[in-house]
């Protein structure tokens, strides 16, 4: 007897429990349920949270011996991890653990204060800071900067925003932003430097960002905005492109911030290079089958004229579309160009080549937020099933571009549930539909006062 109980102690401290049969030299154990583990797990210091929550990160899963010490490091990195504790300790004791834990503080309500320009529904959508969610410094920190970026998206960049915090019971904390909008900061110049074939004036209106004027009052495009101004040195190179400038490069473009005005002057450093011209034009196939005679009048630049990237590019895509009209959809179009830099002229070849046999698996359409996914689907000639062709898919992107619905659109593809399948992916952002707004008042120091 005095050795079948010191067995049954060792295999309970072992973390071993059940019924133990002496049957001869032979002892049959059972392990510890998971049901019998949770009883012996303590949970001390929750108020909100539900003690049966809290011990389910600890109980042992199916299959394993017992309560390990790696299951309980991971029982507490996982309730950190829900961010509703700031302290989780579990300690040992004889057969069991106790779980000391110290609830987070919860947000009760964000408020915003000081808001005018912008709307409280686009503010609440930005931050990550939500009531009944954690009441967390850092990430209240990181939506004072959210904040900050959506005045700063509106051309106002004198913007001041401070957290204020109020102490409810029950651990519970109102959270308010205070919001000090400060004066709009238009762009009130734009400067180039380095060009030699354009006016200043010319290379402007190929921008959608304008400087201030008198109509500054019905658009907002007169706002200081970083991915706008990077879209502008694409359509200043594109620009350059068709007028036969290949080697054009936009070497910076910088925006300066004059505090005392509130404005911006942004200037446009640029290398336009040397005209060149087309020489040679050729259009060759790599495909047996492809008699590249029956495209030749397909192709749009002619030797002698203006180079001209945009012709390349339509000559790309109206190949292309006849390849795929004449049952050709997997054959592919490359340009390929030689400079000559002493003559100045571009010699262009068309290759016509075999490309690899995939399909459009989705297309999927993300971002749109007011406008409808048809009229998206529209400008592309490519549809779900379809054979994968990049140039259609740049047309459409293009097209999208044109549009001026959206700020940004961009198009990507990623790898299909097979091999030969590939998933195309549609990313845009709505552009502002328009704004106009009256504001007036009366103070004793300044008088009548409008915007």
């Amino acid at each position: 007897m005095n050795l079948f109980a010191r067995v049954l102690r060792t295999l309970a401290v072992a973390g071993v429990v059940g019924t133990v049969v002496p049957t001869g030299l032979t002892v049959v154990a059972t392990t510890f349920s998971s049901e019998a583990y949770a009883q012996s797990i303590s949970v001390r210091g929750n108020r909100r949270v539900d003690a049966e929550t809290i011990r389910a990160y600890f109980t042992p899963r199916p299959g394993e011996a017992g309560l390990t010490q790696v299951r309980i490091d991971e029982g507490v990195k996982g309730l950190y991890q829900t961010g509703l504790f700031s302290d989780v300790r579990a300690t040992r004791t004889g057969g069991g653990v106790i779980v000391t834990v110290v609830e987070a503080e919860i947000l009760n309500n964000v408020v915003f204060e000081g808001n005018k320009r912008v709307k409280t529904e686009q503010l609440a959508a930005e931050i990550e800071s939500k009531p009944r969610g954690p009441f967390s410094r850092s990430v209240i920190q990181a939506d004072v900067q959210r904040i900050v970026d959506v005045y700063r998206r509106v051309g106002r960049y004198d913007v001041r925003v401070e957290p204020k915090y109020i102490n409810r019971e029950n651990g519970r904390v109102d959270l308010v932003f205070e919001i000090q909008e400060g004066e709009r900061s238009p762009i009130t110049k734009i400067v180039f430097v380095g060009n030699r074939a354009y006016s200043d004036s010319r290379l402007k209106d190929q921008m959608t960002t304008a400087e201030k004027g008198i109509f500054s009052f019905f658009k907002n495009n007169d706002n200081y905005d970083a991915d706008r101004l990077a879209a502008d040195q694409e359509l200043l190179r594109r620009f350059y492109l068709r007028n036969g400038y290949a080697d054009f490069r936009v070497v910076s473009a910088n925006a300066e911030l004059d505090p005392a005005a509130h404005a911006f002057t942004v200037t446009i450093v640029v290398d336009e290079g040397e005209r060149y011209s087309f020489g040679s034009v050729d259009l060759v196939s790599n495909v047996a089958d492809i008699d590249a005679s029956a495209y030749r009048s397909r192709v749009r630049p002619s030797p002698g004229g203006v180079y001209n990237a945009e012709l390349m590019d339509k000559t790309v895509e109206d190949i292309s579309i006849e390849l795929a009209r004449r049952g050709k959809p997997f054959a592919s179009v490359r340009p390929r160009g030689e400079r000559d830099g002493a003559s100045r002229v571009v010699n262009v070849v068309f290759v016509i080549e075999e490309g690899p046999r995939v399909y459009v698996e989705r297309i999927n359409i993300r971002g749109n937020t007011r406008t409808r996914d048809y009229v998206i689907r529209r400008e592309f000639d490519i549809a779900e099933g379809d054979a994968y062709n990049r140039a259609l898919l740049d047309r459409g992107e293009r097209r999208l571009k044109n549009l001026n619905f959206f700020k940004n659109v961009r198009v990507t593809n990623e790898p299909g549930s097979a091999p030969d399948r590939v998933i195309v992916n549609i990313d845009v952002e709505d552009q502002p539909t328009g704004e106009f707004s009256v504001a007036g008042g009366y103070s004793t120091q300044d008088g009548f006062v409008g915007e």
